[in-house]
């Protein structure tokens, strides 16, 4: 008897049918949605790179939603074009056609420019494509999701495939959730880069006053030593105006000595990747061995989180610190600690020489060197500078730099 066979299963009017070889991600349930949407968010706010993030991203994207080639173009404030900056699957002929876009122009440019999501489901049929890059690489479907920020647009994500009708309504929920972390990234990038830029004029004019402080100060001295050396060679014995050669020689050398200690501490600085703690401990001991001078460094407590433009600061000021003990204090041994407390963060530099008189140091007639320029790099984030010195008694410095406060660390 002949058995009867199983009967094909009928599909359900719109059912879809199943990729089991490369399930599409972005159609999975609001769970695992949420789960990629919070990995590739993690991923863009932890990069300290922000090309090197959206590159990660695209990759990512274009795995989970099986398009063919993603690019991420950023709005140039000036020309207002879009520039492509990140892309994945790309050819060459596709980046050179679509290295800028007008805002307004085609569906990418579109987007742009309303700040909507602009889906074409067949590019093939769609009226609004204007640029030939993507008939020239016969896409069939494409979805572009402005990046946004505070209301403001700072670019466009652009996802390509191949087929139409590629970009469900669920792909379009989470790559709108993921161009919202991206364009709050791009935002903080671009504060941080005013940041940077705002930092490196206000050390450009500290480095000229610092300048002003050790070159002009000595050459001011041998222009006078050299006439007083001209005097005497006419109206004195030669012993005499040999002394004062001797003199003039001396500020030479120390003056040479000082450029070539400001040069390598102008290009010593603290790198992105760099805690200041690490920035400081190397410095010590970078000191020790060029000045012959010890140079023990000491961390206590926790330390709290500075902006890099302050943590700069503070690295300049303990250069000069200890660029002083160099020159001046005669000393055999120098510390530098750094005290984290939950007001703020304390610095100090401690050194066992000469010491000097405070008072003729404060005289804006016989200004010590260095001392008012790092006032004033504590100032420019309401910081404090203390000096406790005194002759035969070396000397201290206490650098303050206080939490919760609107110029200090946050």
């Amino acid at each position: 008897m002949e058995r009867p066979r199983n009967k094909p299963k009928r599909r359900r009017a719109g059912a879809r049918p199943s990729r089991r070889t490369s399930p599409r991600a972005l159609d999975a349930g609001p769970y695992e949605n949420i789960e990629v949407l919070n990995t590739l968010s993690a991923g863009i706010s932890q990069s300290p790179h922000l090309s090197a993030a959206l590159d990660a991203a695209l990759e990512r994207l274009l795995e989970i939603t099986e398009a063919d080639i993603g690019s991420i173009h950023l709005l140039d404030p000036i020309t207002k074009d879009l520039v492509l900056t990140a892309s994945r699957g790309v050819t060459q002929s596709f980046v050179y056609n679509e290295q800028r876009i007008p805002t307004g122009a085609c569906l990418c440019g579109l987007a742009a420019r309303t700040g909507e999501v602009v889906v074409s489901d067949d590019l093939s049929q769609d009226e609004r494509l204007s640029r030939s890059a993507c008939r020239d690489e016969r896409f069939g479907s494409m979805i572009s999701v402005p990046l946004r920020s505070r209301d403001k647009t700072y670019g466009i994500l652009t996802l390509y495939s191949r087929r139409t009708h590629a970009f469900s309504g669920s792909n379009r929920h989470l790559l709108v959730g993921i161009s919202h972390h991206i364009g709050v990234a791009i935002e903080n990038s671009q504060l941080y880069s005013r940041a940077k830029e705002s930092a490196r004029l206000e050390e450009r004019w500290f480095i000229s006053q610092e300048l002003h402080d050790n070159i002009a100060q000595s050459l001011a001295y041998l222009n006078l030593q050299t006439k007083i050396f001209e005097d005497r060679l006419r109206t004195e014995s030669k012993d005499r105006a040999l002394e004062n050669f001797q003199q003039i020689r001396k500020v030479i050398q120390d003056t040479n000595q000082d450029v070539r200690s400001m040069l390598t501490d102008f290009r010593t600085e603290i790198r992105e990747d760099e805690s200041l703690e690490a920035a400081l401990r190397k410095y010590c001991e970078s000191f020790e061995e060029r000045a012959g001078i010890g140079a023990e460094f000491v961390r206590t407590g926790d330390l709290p989180l500075l902006p890099p433009s302050i943590q700069t600061q503070v690295f300049r000021m303990v250069q000069e610190s200890l660029s002083n003990i160099r020159k001046h204090a005669d000393a055999a041994k120098a510390i530098v600690t750094l005290r984290g407390a939950d007001s703020g963060l304390r610095i100090t530099v401690e050194d066992d020489g000469k010491g000097f008189d405070l008072r003729s140091a404060q005289d804006p007639a016989r200004r010590h060197m260095g001392l008012s320029i790092m006032k004033e790099r504590a100032a420019s984030f309401h910081g404090s500078v203390r000096i406790a010195t005194g002759p035969g008694q070396g000397t201290l410095i206490e650098i303050d730099i206080p939490l919760n406060n609107p110029g200090g660390p946050h």
